[in-house]
């Protein structure tokens, strides 16, 4: 035998099976740590909330995406929190998988402001105040964001101080978001006359 040859194999044989079992071990990890702190079990508040654009947030709306959850700063002078949910509405706008909820106690949302955006969700604490005061009472006073499963379960809540904070946010929202479905693999064997 070729010493090429033998070397070929032993790769195959040996070192390509290892890593790749390596890789998908060390993947395995990283979403049991993912779901350790996305471990929520208090409920989104239920009912049903109209919107500035008149779109209707029901359960219903929860069941089939992934949500994202945030409070309207009224602080102007630091646009950071909706800089960073624009970033994110424009990295996932186009999957329409995931809900974008945002919570206005401070003024008014214009139309013209959210009518072009799928899936997004600008609720006034005045004409929603129900669902405003249920998700204040345990928000966390240093986090910006809230991640909603497609079961209407908060997950966990999110800070954007740091660059880590907000790639951890957009890595568990991702793991939430549902997966396409297939459709039915039928086999097929010979044909049938």
């Amino acid at each position: 035998m070729s010493r090429k040859f033998l070397i070929t194999i032993v790769l195959i044989l040996f070192l390509l099976p290892f890593v790749s079992w390596y890789y998908l071990q060390s993947g395995l990890k990283w979403r049991k740590e993912a779901q350790k702190v996305m471990n929520g079990t208090v409920p989104f508040p239920a009912g049903e909330y109209i919107d500035a654009d008149g779109d209707l947030l029901t359960a219903d709306s929860l069941a089939y995406r992934a949500s994202i959850v945030s409070f309207r700063s009224c602080d102007t002078s630091s646009p950071d929190k909706e800089d960073v949910l624009m970033r994110v509405y424009d990295q996932f706008k186009d999957t329409r998988k995931i809900n974008f909820i945002v919570l206005d106690s401070c003024r008014g949302t214009s139309n013209e402001e959210v009518s072009d955006r799928k899936n997004w969700f600008a609720l006034s604490c005045t004409s929603s105040a129900d669902l405003c005061e249920d998700l204040t009472g345990q928000w966390p006073a240093d986090k910006a964001f809230a991640l909603v499963d497609r079961h209407g379960i908060i997950r966990s809540y999110y800070g954007i101080q740091t660059d880590e904070d907000k790639r951890v946010l957009v890595e568990h929202l991702s793991l939430l978001m549902p997966g396409d479905r297939q459709e039915k693999v039928e086999l097929k064997r010979g044909s049938k006359q």
